[in-house]
């Protein structure tokens, strides 16, 4: 039997799948774009891969799709245009869903996905405790998202509860147009910090993000390959849902101000108006529930 496992994109997204397309009875071809090519390349061999959104593309992806003669495809990214791109995949069977963004979490609705394929094993949730090398710190969001940026003060708070309790190095992480507010953000924290923002190809920060003690990050791709990497992981949300987002395994947590959001509900839509939504955020309940992890 012949399976394919269809996730264009986001790169957290691709990041919060893998424990799920790890998990398939079958090893599968991945049908995605160049970025989860970049962050699956270690861990599957086969690939047909949407380089861009031109129409040319499209059609040369469908075109290898077809050669690939599925038997099953799974659609892990469940809008109209995989569902276009799976009606002309050849496939003879096709597993996916539709969901309002806001009513399952992304694993929810994955498992809802998958399991009825019967191809979907247990998920690994084995955990080995991290060597007390270091701690990553991913402070930064995208320009179109600053919403998800905390506060430096709430950075220096959380680097100094960080430094008191482990007194490890930090490594601040972000992507390239980061760069400049992450070494500006290093100036403003307790510890020693090494900036590597803009320095790591996917596969570097997959691996950065499998060796640290710990991970602390904004709502983000970082956060989501450390917790798939099976390293303890603080989610910080506040503009975004938790909810839906929530990084994998047991050995996360996601924080959020509770006096911003009394009820506990997250926002039903993500908001990109910079908001105090950080002010009441407080890592440490977190970290005494990651304690077992954390040894």
């Amino acid at each position: 039997m012949k399976i394919a496992v269809l996730r264009l994109s986001a790169l957290g997204d691709l990041a919060l799948a893998l424990p799920f397309i790890r998990a398939l009875t079958i090893k599968p071809v991945v049908l995605t774009m160049p970025l989860g090519q970049a962050l699956y390349q270690d861990e599957f061999e086969s690939f047909v891969v949407l380089r861009d959104k031109r129409l040319r593309s499209m059609g040369r992806f469908v075109r290898d799709m077809r050669r690939q003669r599925l038997d099953l495809l799974i659609d892990l990214q469940s809008n109209d245009r995989s569902r276009f791109l799976t009606r002309l995949s050849g496939a003879r069977q096709i597993a996916e869903r539709r969901f309002k963004a806001h009513v399952l979490s992304a694993q929810e609705a994955w498992r809802a996905i998958m399991e009825p394929t019967g191809l979907l094993g247990p998920l690994d949730l084995t955990f080995t405790s991290k060597p007390r090398d270091y701690i990553v710190l991913n402070a930064g969001s995208s320009p179109n998202w600053l919403s998800k940026r905390l506060p430096d003060a709430k950075w220096r708070e959380i680097s100094t509860v960080l430094h008191e309790r482990f007194g490890l190095p930090f490594v601040l992480t972000g992507a390239p147009d980061e760069r400049e507010y992450v070494t500006h953000l290093a100036g403003q924290l307790v510890g020693h910090c090494e900036n590597r923002a803009g320095q790591t190809s996917i596969q570097q920060l997959k691996h950065l993000l499998a060796g640290a003690f710990l991970t602390v990050s904004t709502d983000s791709a970082a956060m989501q390959i450390a917790a798939v990497m099976k390293t303890p992981t603080i989610g910080l949300f506040g503009a975004t849902n938790w909810v839906r987002s929530a990084p994998f395994g047991p050995w996360s947590r996601t924080v959020f101000d509770t006096v911003y959001y009394p009820d506990g509900q997250p926002p039903t839509e993500n908001v990109r108006e910079c908001r105090r939504f950080y002010d009441h955020l407080d890592i440490r309940p977190a970290l005494d529930e990651l304690a077992p992890y954390l040894t």
